[in-house]
């Protein structure tokens, strides 16, 4: 009998116990720290030998070196390259060459070509999805026999598409020749293209059958192996200078002179401007008074070029790779 009632006793008191300490195990103790406060100092007798106390991660006291949290921005990473998201079209022309520029990638630009033949006056006859060439039905051209052949293929951006078309009629020995151009459809041709583009839906389908043309892209920006920056441009001199042109353009920079036969653009930046890529600049560099670039534009075999940037400064060295940067993505 006594043994029930101490166990009685016993299983009161551990319940009593295991319910009060509940309150203190499911109570959220991740702040308690804040609530400690510091004590005195341990005395130790002065008869007594201690170890020395090292501080192995010392606090430096001087001031010099400290950048206030008002006078230090911190650099954005360079901006290698601008995917294109615009859904611009355009027309370009330079001498006697035409083509369109459609900022999307070639296998979307692919399915919207092939209807704008196939429900046109000219017909489709010929396609390949892996060159990019797509080719109206056989039409008179003249005395001789013609056709219209376009070709899609990757822009100089990093998601665009440039579309050429040739109006091509057959010589005296068979063989397929570009009509001259006071006689060929391809200005008009080519603005009914543009016109299709535009009404067509934005968000249109890709070709899987077309995705290599995604592969070609006409502009990379690299870097050799002397740690040079450098845009490596898939295009002949001509088309590769106004390339370029128009990308200073576009990027509100304005040339204070230029050397076409020795490929150089001479670029003079002045805190007066104020805009863009220039703004930038100043802001990231106060010490930064008027710098200089050449921009060169270089032949690397018949088609290809090279587009490099020299400070005339030492300061403006900083900002090359930075120029070249903002000229990349600017190039259409």
């Amino acid at each position: 009998m006594k043994f029930l009632i101490r166990f009685r006793y016993f299983s009161l008191f551990l319940v009593t116990f295991l319910l009060s300490s509940c309150g203190w195990i499911l109570t959220d103790h991740r702040y308690d720290y804040l609530k400690e406060r510091q004590s005195e100092s341990v005395e130790v007798a002065s008869d007594q030998a201690t170890r020395p106390i090292v501080d192995y991660y010392p606090i430096p006291t001087t001031q010099e070196n400290l950048v206030s949290s008002d006078s230090y921005e911190v650099p954005l990473p360079p901006q290698v390259f601008s995917s294109g998201s615009t859904n611009e079209i355009r027309m370009h022309r330079l001498g006697e060459l035409r083509w369109l520029y459609v900022e999307t990638l070639p296998s979307s630009v692919w399915p919207l070509m092939k209807d704008f033949w196939s429900s046109g006056d000219f017909g489709l006859s010929f396609e390949d999805p892996n060159t990019g060439v797509l080719e109206s039905t056989n039409m008179p051209s003249g005395s001789s026999e013609g056709k219209l052949q376009m070709k899609i293929e990757h822009g100089i951006r990093q998601a665009s598409s440039e579309i050429f078309l040739s109006h091509l009629m057959k010589d005296s020995n068979n063989n397929w020749v570009k009509v001259p151009v006071e006689n060929n459809l391809e200005d008009k041709i080519l603005r009914e293209a543009l016109d299709y583009l535009s009404k067509a839906p934005s968000t249109g389908g890709t070709s899987l059958v077309a995705l290599n043309l995604n592969l070609g892209q006409k502009a990379i920006l690299k870097q050799s192996e002397d740690g040079t920056s450098l845009i490596e441009i898939n295009l002949e001199f001509p088309r590769a200078w106004a390339a370029v042109d128009r990308a200073l353009k576009e990027a509100l920079i304005t040339v204070q002179d230029l050397d076409r036969t020795n490929g150089v653009f001479f670029v003079t930046f002045s805190k007066e401007e104020e805009v863009g890529f220039i703004k930038g600049l100043f802001r990231r560099d106060r010490a930064s008074n008027q710098p200089d670039f050449r921009i060169y534009i270089k032949k690397v075999g018949k088609s290809k070029c090279t587009v490099t940037v020299v400070s005339e400064s030492q300061g403006g060295k900083t900002f090359e790779r930075d120029l070249l940067s903002e000229i990349n993505q600017s190039l259409s």
